[in-house]
């Protein structure tokens, strides 16, 4: 069974995919073959993939991640933290895979995401002229460390937003400004999904509150919700993370799918 059970771990925005390296370890720790992709242009200097991932939306990652899932041998767990969490979705709908995990992930169509720590953190994005065009650059140290990652230890914190890269400006309008999308870009076939689903909410997340997470599990026949009670928005990350991955194995194992190890 290890040898084909694969992971797909997608990592969230201003990320790469060396972002979650100490979960993919976590993974490969459990007998998982993990594959971390990074995003098209994420792999870039900040300013050199700055206008290039700008005009990117969803479906061209969802697209690029949808080619790596089908060119495995066997079909993967599917996992996504924060933008990943959506993309995972997007990607799952669409692909042959054992079983979807969407970790604080960024909000479908029609799911809630007002909340205050999601408006301070982007609402500037949305104050230029054509934002959908523009790149969205990491926000300040002040904002990352209060709302991104509040319950994190700061040398940690620190590290990660000094890798920390451009977003695509397009991909946040598809997912704010959702009601004004013709092409539903961030619409998720909930009825394509008939494996196991776990949204996974940090109890002292600012970033993407907790009630989306519930929201996301609701949406699926098999879905279910569970909540990292002292973590902040990065549940793969730090003292969550072992949290995190003991939740996941009981899940797994609940819900009969791989389990190498």
């Amino acid at each position: 069974m290890a040898d084909f059970a694969h992971v797909v771990l997608i990592h969230g925005t201003w990320a790469r995919g060396d972002t979650l390296a100490d979960a993919r370890r976590a993974f490969e720790e459990r007998g998982f073959t993990v594959h971390t992709p990074t995003l098209r242009y994420h792999e870039l200097p900040i300013e050199q993939g700055a206008e290039l991932v700008a005009p990117l939306g969803l479906r061209d990652f969802a697209d690029d991640l949808a080619a790596l899932v089908n060119s495995l041998d066997s079909p993967p767990l599917i996992v996504g933290h924060s933008l990943g969490g959506l993309l995972a979705q997007l990607v799952a709908a669409r692909t042959r895979h054992t079983g979807l995990i969407a970790a604080t992930p960024a909000p479908a169509r029609a799911i809630f995401a007002l909340y205050p720590g999601t408006i301070r953190l982007f609402f500037g994005h949305y104050l230029q002229r054509r934002p959908w065009a523009k790149p969205l650059y990491p926000t300040s140290w002040k904002l990352f460390r209060r709302y991104v990652t509040n319950a994190t230890d700061e040398p940690l914190a620190r590290e990660l937003y000094d890798e920390l890269v451009c977003e695509s400006g397009r991909v946040y309008c598809e997912m704010a400004w959702w009601f004004l999308d013709r092409a539903k870009a961030s619409a998720v076939d909930s009825s394509a999904l008939a494996t196991p689903v776990l949204a996974i909410g940090g109890g002292l997340d600012r970033t993407v509150n907790r009630r989306g997470a519930r929201a996301t599990a609701k949406r699926y026949s098999n879905g279910t919700y569970i909540e990292i009670p002292d973590s902040d928005h990065l549940v793969f990350h730090g003292k969550a993370l072992s949290v995190t991955m003991g939740h996941i194995h009981k899940w797994l194992v609940a819900n009969n799918l791989p389990t190498p190890v």
